[in-house]
């Protein structure tokens, strides 16, 4: 087994309705048996009611996953909310996600960001958001997930994992990355423009936009996405320096 790998998303939190709340807890299961498929032992979080402090809960960690959940606060990237999902963002949450992510780029751990997450990483990395793309291919309000093909880059290190080129994914979410954070490549984008997958060149760093752990996606291309950064969590540094990250 490789690990512990530590991953995070809020899970039972009063701020997340009851169908929010079960389709987040669907998704998690779908890391989970993925995860357990390629032999990661994973130290799950509620980002929610964090019990203890980002740096003691990635002490010794080979690596961290961040999942999807509720909308990022726009003040993190200096703007006002401007879009109907504000009651489900968690403040708290938010600044714990982004210590997680800072303490493994610091470290130069792997990261693996989903939906949400990789919103955050953007952000933590100096970027901004588009608050509300509304309904399209990405998002519709009587689904919770839409399929949809991205174009993944070549030469990037998704394409070496999953393949460059088309690939139909699992798409619910009404954010997206609008200015790039620093030193971020685009490595997938949808039709529309929207970015779809970044990562950071020179480290395993890895955020995509879709939600390659539900139920409805092709199970494949997430095995071999955790599995990638299986070999990277057993090759990473548990402890010292790498770059450092903006605050």
């Amino acid at each position: 087994m490789i690990g512990p790998v530590v991953i995070s998303y809020s899970s039972e939190t009063p701020r997340h309705d009851a169908r929010f709340a079960r389709e987040l807890r669907d998704l998690a299961a779908g890391a989970a048996a993925a995860a357990a498929d390629v032999g990661i032992d994973l130290r799950w979080v509620n980002a929610a009611a964090a019990d203890a402090a980002a740096d003691a809960v990635t002490a010794g960690a080979a690596g961290v996953i961040v999942l999807g959940g509720a909308d990022v606060d726009p003040a993190l990237y200096g703007q006002a909310p401007a879009g109907a999902h504000v009651r489900s963002m968690d403040a708290a949450a938010d600044m714990f996600e982004c210590e997680l992510m800072r303490r493994a780029l610091d470290a130069g751990r792997p990261l693996l960001t989903i939906c949400r997450g990789m919103q955050l990483l953007n952000v933590v990395l100096g970027g901004t958001l588009v608050q509300d793309l509304g309904e399209g291919i990405h998002v519709r309000d009587d689904v919770p997930m839409i399929s949809h093909p991205v174009h993944v880059h070549p030469g990037t290190r998704l394409a070496g994992i999953v393949g460059a080129g088309a690939h139909d994914i699992r798409s619910g979410h009404h954010q997206a990355v609008d200015r790039l954070g620093a030193g971020l490549a685009v490595s997938a984008t949808a039709p529309d423009g929207v970015i779809e997958a970044v990562e950071l060149p020179g480290a395993w760093v890895v955020g995509v936009q879709w939600h390659p752990e539900d139920a409805g996606a092709d199970p494949a291309p997430f095995r071999s996405l955790l599995a990638d950064f299986a070999r990277a969590a057993a090759d990473a540094p548990r402890s010292g320096p790498a770059q450092r990250t903006p605050a």
